[in-house]
């Protein structure tokens, strides 16, 4: 047995003892917590208010401790599988003997003496596997600068437990391990990077995260991959001041956080919220029951149905995604703050004997509560007119409120909001029929300016994906709902297909004022091949220098009259993709109604087993996904280069007999 083997099998009997630690710790706190249940059931009544409270509190103690134990049991799991996937020996200045590392999803101590056994990929000195060469070296630690030298750096492929294979390197970005990685099959969750994250990548996950940041990445430049690690990072680093539920990750869509779903738990973290895009929005409009308005899938499927009502539909979304209409509700909330209540002279009694003037009305709620949230002020200046005219009757009191409150616009954001486009004529043509998710924000950022509700989510960070289809009034919103919290905003401005018009990244710099507002650039896509890229490149909006580390296949284009004929077509190049070995294929369109379509026009029994995960699905659902083999029919241009770069091997175009 070599000394390779022999520190895999010590580790493993680490890990194991770890497993029975916990194991039993798991026992006595689950009898713990049953014991504590029947003791305050059985002297419920005997029992006093404090005790009661003390009792409750260290239920929930115990029940913390055992969900965490939960938690440890199922990375230690992980762990028999793959003890760590990367060592290096340093040799600090000043000491006489050099140390191993060996770097894993968390750091694994010995239970009996608490010597560390694998590192976690999180601490100060893994940058020397991430960041350095073999030479002098040194990494930034809590005592300050530590150097020395940095003698080797190894990667390590297991399987089962079972070591396959270690590789002396010198970054994680040599090309030969990084292409065995990159070559291998997409998989159904995405991947997590710790074995080959690149040094700017690295950077980026470590870096400073107080304020606003966001990375512009091409497609592939594993950016929803960074921000992930990014969350695990900052819930290692950050975890003395973090309590449950303050770190935020906001989703496009459902499949997509199904697809991340597995990545936290791989990089050593569970708890963190997810939130889908119109979350935010419904969150913002809690109170507002009875509100509906057309989510940003649903309104993207109009606007791809190419009916009359798709083009209605398409000019409102593209002048609703303009900084000017953020600017326009800015305004008119400003307006309102202003010209929302109409003051007249109200009249205490049938005879008109007793009479409050205007003027005193207009002073109370502009001046006297203008400290109070707009919606409050007429119930305050009620009881204020009542005490003044020693009117003690509640009846009475509640009519001077319904009196004053008849003196507002309108209590109602939605109907405040459609009374926007009278005030101001210019937009008068953008007024919706039905309300679309641009509408929403808007009357969402009206109804808090004007109820202020409590609303404040206390996030220390927000990560925000596929921020490209951010458009400005979103982003304001966002800025209210997450006042005050760090966020890393994350997008490609070359993969915009909900309609936002402007450059995310300026939008989101010019509404949220948080300092210090920092921009990372990602150019190298590590999941196509050189040849996908360029042909994806020909459909960019901006055009922007992509780097590929891979060579492959030309993409194919063919023509087809129809859907059926496409999916013919398609059923020819599926056969060939599977029997090269592709388990991950995907056909997609611009709409879910051609998806359904297509799926229901080729014959997936044919080449379809257990092994093969075959989609068809739009473009909306499959942005940010990837896939060994993606075939594209009936594309828009400008939706082209985020539906050519879903493939990660090869590449099929199928477009219409009439397009150009």
């Amino acid at each position: 047995m070599n000394n390779e083997e022999k520190h895999v099998r010590e580790t493993l009997e680490v890990v194991k003892k770890c497993i029975d630690s916990e194991l039993a710790h798991l026992k006595m706190r689950r009898e713990n917590i049953l014991e504590e249940r029947k003791y305050f059931n059985d002297y419920f009544n005997e029992l006093k208010d404090d005790e009661k409270k003390d009792l409750l509190e260290n239920e929930l103690l115990d029940t913390n401790a055992y969900a965490y134990s939960l938690q440890f049991v199922a990375r230690l799991g992980k762990q028999l599988k793959e003890p760590y996937f990367a060592g290096f020996t340093f040799k600090e200045k000043g000491e006489d003997e050099e140390e191993n590392y060996y770097l894993s999803i968390h750091t694994l101590r010995q239970p009996e003496t608490g010597a560390i056994v694998t590192t976690d990929w999180r601490a100060p000195v893994a940058s020397l596997y991430y960041e350095a060469e073999p030479g002098k070296a040194n990494f930034s630690a809590p005592a300050g600068v530590i150097e020395g030298d940095l003698l080797k750096k190894k990667r390590y492929v297991f399987k089962d437990g079972k070591l396959i294979k270690s590789t002396e390197i010198g970054m994680p970005s040599d090309d030969e391990m990084l292409c065995e990685v990159l070559n291998q099959n997409s998989d159904t969750h995405m991947k997590t990077i710790l074995q080959t994250i690149q040094k700017e990548q690295y950077k980026i996950v470590r870096d400073y995260i107080e304020g606003i940041a966001v990375i512009q990445g091409c497609a592939g430049s594993g950016k929803s991959s960074i921000a992930l690690h990014k969350v695990a990072y900052v819930l290692y680093a950050f975890r003395d001041r973090l309590k449950h539920g303050e770190v935020t990750i906001i989703s496009p869509n459902s499949v997509f956080s199904e697809y991340i779903s597995s990545v936290l738990p791989e990089l050593g973290e569970e708890s963190v919220k997810e939130f889908l895009f119109e979350d935010v929005i419904q969150y913002a409009l809690k109170d507002l029951e009875d509100y509906k308005f057309t989510d940003r899938l649903s309104q993207q499927e109009i606007i791809q149905s190419s009916t009359p009502e798709s083009i209605g539909y398409k000019r409102l979304a593209e002048y609703k995604s303009t900084m000017d209409f953020r600017n326009k509700v800015a305004e008119y909330v400003k307006y309102l703050r202003q010209n929302i209540f109409m003051a007249e002279d109200l009249d205490l009694d049938d005879d008109g004997g007793r009479k409050v003037p205007a003027e005193l009305l207009h002073d109370l709620f502009y001046s006297t509560y203008s400290d109070l949230p707009i919606m409050q002020r007429t119930e305050k200046i009620a009881v204020f007119v009542a005490e003044q005219n020693k009117i003690r009757t509640p009846e009475l009191i509640e009519k001077i409120k319904m009196e004053l409150d008849f003196m507002l616009m309108s209590m109602s954001a939605p109907v405040l909001y459609r009374k926007m486009y009278s005030v101001y004529p210019e937009i008068a043509d953008y007024a919706p029929a039905n309300d679309s998710w641009e509408d929403a924000c808007a009357v969402a950022i009206i109804y808090v300016a004007l109820y202020e509700p409590d609303i404040a989510v206390n996030n220390f960070y927000i990560i925000a994906d596929e921020a490209q289809d951010y458009v400005p009034v979103y982003i304001e919103l966002l800025k209210i709902v997450y006042k005050g919290s760090n966020m890393l905003f994350v997008g490609d401005c070359n993969q915009k297909i909900m309609g936002n018009q402007g450059n995310f990244v300026k939008d989101i710099k010019s509404i949220i004022k948080k300092r210090p507002f920092r921009t990372y650039e990602l150019n190298t896509n590590y999941r196509s091949t050189r040849q996908i890229v360029e042909y994806a490149s020909k459909y960019q909006s901006q055009n922007t220098e992509t780097n590929c580390v891979r060579e492959g296949c030309s993409p194919v284009e063919i023509k087809a009259e129809n859907t059926e004929q496409a999916a013919f077509e398609a059923q020819k190049y599926i056969k060939q993709a599977i029997e090269k070995g592709y388990e991950n294929i995907a056909v997609i369109c611009r709409s879910g109604a051609e998806a359904r379509k297509f799926e229901g026009c080729i014959k997936k029994e044919c080449f379809v087993s257990n092994k093969v995960n075959f989609k068809v699905l739009p473009l909306y659902i499959a942005k940010g996904l990837e896939y060994d083999f993606a075939i594209v029919w009936d594309m828009p241009a400008d939706m082209m280069y985020t539906a050519c770069t879903r493939a990660m091997h090869e590449l099929l175009v199928i477009k219409k007999e009439c397009d150009n």
